[in-house]
C-alpha cells in the first residue's frame, strides 16, 4: 500500500478517537479493516502503535497526497461518525474542518472547465448515438433510426 493510502487509513483510525473514546462499533470497524486491507508488517506495527496512542489527526492530513485519497477520507469519516449512532459535536466539527482543508486544495476553475468540456463532448451525436454493443445488429439499426429522426438535435453549434 502506498504512503498516501496508508496515511489515509491512519487518519481514518485516528478519527475514531476525536470524541474522546473508541466505541465498540468503531473498534469492530478498525479490526475488520486491519484484517481485510493489505498492510505490510511495518504498516501494521505503526497502526497498532497509533491505536494505543492516536496521532494528531491534523498532522496526518498533509501526508495524504492523492486527491482521491483525500476525498475518500471525507466520506469515510462521515461514515465513522455515524457508525455508533451518535454524532458528537467534536466529530461534526472535525468533519467540517477536514472538508474545508481538502476543498481549499482544489483548483475549482480548472475543475469547472474540465466538467464543462466533458459535458459539451457528451452532447455530440457520436456519443449520443454510439452503438455500445458492436455485435448487436438491432442496436445499430435503432441508433441509426434515432439519428435519422433527430438529425440536428445533437450537433454542436457553429462558433
Amino acid at each position: 500500500m502506498d504512503d498516501s493510502k496508508f496515511n489515509l487509513w491512519r487518519a481514518t483510525f485516528s478519527f475514531c478517537f476525536v470524541d474522546g473514546f473508541l466505541s465498540k462499533e468503531e473498534q469492530s470497524h478498525i479490526e475488520e479493516k486491519l484484517r481485510i486491507l493489505k498492510f505490510d508488517e511495518g504498516q501494521k506495527s505503526i497502526l497498532m502503535k497509533d491505536l494505543r496512542s492516536p496521532p494528531d489527526f491534523n498532522s496526518l492530513l498533509p501526508l495524504i497526497t492523492k486527491p482521491a485519497d483525500r476525498s475518500f477520507l471525507i466520506n469515510h469519516i462521515r461514515v465513522l461518525a455515524k457508525i455508533d449512532d451518535k454524532l458528537s459535536m467534536e466529530e461534526k466539527a472535525k468533519i467540517e474542518e477536514v472538508k474545508v482543508a481538502v476543498i481549499s486544495k482544489l483548483n475549482m476553475p480548472e475543475l469547472n472547465q474540465i466538467i464543462a468540456d466533458d459535458e459539451k463532448a457528451s452532447y455530440h451525436e457520436d456519443e449520443v448515438y454510439k452503438v455500445d454493443n458492436k455485435h448487436s445488429y438491432i442496436e445499430a439499426v435503432v441508433k441509426s433510426l434515432q439519428k435519422a429522426l433527430n438529425p440536428g438535435d445533437y450537433k454542436l453549434p457553429k462558433e
